[in-house]
């Protein structure tokens, strides 16, 4: 049986912690591709802990960014330029 302590150590992902260090090692399936689209290339998730905005550009490559713009701290769910 796991102690109170260990039970934490080998269940919380968020950032800075050893599993979500070591979980960060490895890919995730997070969102079917064919939900981002021309008319909804954004959507906002959350993985391991952290809020994320998941997007298709123009030319149709995918990318997983933070939410918010770091010069402006703009939420770029909105959107991407």
């Amino acid at each position: 049986m796991l102690t109170a302590a260990q039970n934490q150590r080998l269940t919380r992902v968020g950032p800075g912690t050893p599993m979500g260090e070591l979980m960060r090692r490895y890919w995730h399936p997070i969102a079917p591709s064919a939900e981002l689209n021309p008319d909804n290339p954004t959507k906002e998730v959350r993985i391991l802990g952290e809020d994320l905005v998941l997007y298709r550009d123009a030319k149709g490559t995918l990318g997983l960014i933070e939410p918010s713009c770091a010069h402006r701290k703009a939420n770029l769910s909105y959107g991407i330029p």
